[in-house]
């Protein structure tokens, strides 16, 4: 049976390509506590905004947080622009894309999807 659901073939941990999150996940134990200290060292997450992933749908992928809400839309998602050094993404003709048939709320974080396969 052939997943339609599209998943990262970079080696790295972080959650999948259709997951949202209303708080930033921790994939390495950051921000872990056992009372007073962080488990293991680790002060900040692995998975930072802004992390690229590529898709086996060969599509590039990038962790954003919403700083609007986006409506849900069928097909290829809402249109986002996706703004840096802070990887925020809002609705609007920037060429990446959120979660097909997902509304996704401000504050929230999720892998906005680039519309265009680069050239190889």
């Amino acid at each position: 049976m052939a997943n339609s659901v599209p998943f990262r073939t970079t080696p790295q941990l972080g959650p999948q390509l259709d997951d949202v999150f209303t708080g930033l996940p921790y994939w390495d134990l950051a921000g872990v506590y056992d009372g007073a200290t962080v488990v293991g060292g680790i002060s900040s997450p692995s998975y930072k905004l802004g992390n690229k992933e590529v898709g086996n749908d060969g599509h590039d992928y990038i962790w954003v947080r919403a700083s609007a809400d986006i409506a849900s839309a069928s097909g290829n998602g809402t249109q986002v622009v996706v703004d840096e050094p802070a990887f925020t993404a809002a609705a609007g003709s920037g060429g990446w894309y959120s979660i097909p048939g997902v509304a996704i709320t401000s504050g929230q974080y999720f892998h906005a999807r680039k519309g265009a396969l680069d050239a190889p």
